[in-house]
């Protein structure tokens, strides 16, 4: 399944949404890093910088040996081996937009074919208007989650990037590709005004945890309970409700095709 990640507007946490996400994700993962903004999040922040990767979103090339290369290119994310969970870095300058805005195209099915070999992809693909998108990797997606903290001035952002960009697709597929993720920040809307006032289907809603999220965002220590946190259990019930999204989708498409 190749699942996107998405905003409106700056800092709403996707990147950090993304990476829990792959941390508590059922089956083998790659989270990848496809923000043309020039920074790994997770590199910086989870890591702490301790970690020069070799190779990064755009040294991935798509062919015959696509998988066993992007794992070869990827790192670990846990020392756990089961499920695989694993991150290709984004770009560490933003000049290098432009060279992947000819990729994604290629990059986008070679990802969406994944799924035959049993691994599920993460895309962090940052800001929605950001130069160089990767809007095939957007298109393609089994599901695409639109993350922000709904506040009067992100939930009307949203609602501008979902009237002009039509993320969802035809009426001829009744599962839709573009989902609400709500971060419950305070003094914002529910998870349901949200989902109403821009017209969507949620996928869930993560508590407001600053400290919880700060060990993923920022790699300082997980507090006391992290494990059994209503956080990291949002996390899980969120990553089950993805799931079963992504699957509905692609089933749906498939018997519109009729490959299946």
């Amino acid at each position: 399944m190749l699942i996107s990640l998405t905003s409106s507007s700056g800092s709403p946490g996707v990147s950090t949404t993304a990476l829990g996400l792959a941390l508590a994700w059922p089956r083998d993962v790659i989270l990848l890093e496809a923000d043309t903004l020039g920074v790994s999040s997770t590199l910086a922040g989870f890591f702490a910088g301790s970690i020069s990767p070799q190779s990064t979103v755009i040294d991935l090339t798509p062919g015959q040996d696509f998988e066993e290369k992007l794992l070869e290119q990827s790192i670990p994310l846990t020392d756990d081996t089961e499920p695989l969970r694993r991150l290709v870095p984004g770009i560490s300058n933003p000049l290098q937009g432009r060279a992947l805005s000819s990729r994604w195209d290629a990059l986008a099915m070679a990802l969406y074919d994944l799924e035959r070999a049993g691994i599920d992809v993460l895309v962090d693909i940052g800001r929605f208007h950001a130069p160089f998108m990767a809007a095939p990797i957007l298109k393609i997606s089994d599901v695409t989650a639109l993350v922000l903290q709904p506040t009067v001035t992100a939930t009307v952002a949203a609602k501008s990037t979902i009237t002009h960009r039509r993320l969802a697709e035809s009426g001829d597929i009744e599962a839709p590709a573009l989902h609400l993720i709500t971060i419950d920040a305070p003094d914002t809307y529910s998870e349901s005004e949200a989902s109403r006032a821009l017209g969507q289907p949620s996928l869930g809603s993560l508590p407001w945890a600053p400290k919880h999220a700060a060990a993923f965002a920022h790699g300082r220590p997980r507090p006391r309970g992290f494990d059994s946190s209503s956080y990291i259990r949002s996390l899980r019930s969120l990553a089950d409700s993805i799931s079963t999204a992504a699957r509905k989708r692609r089933a749906a498409i498939q018997n519109l095709r009729g490959d299946a």
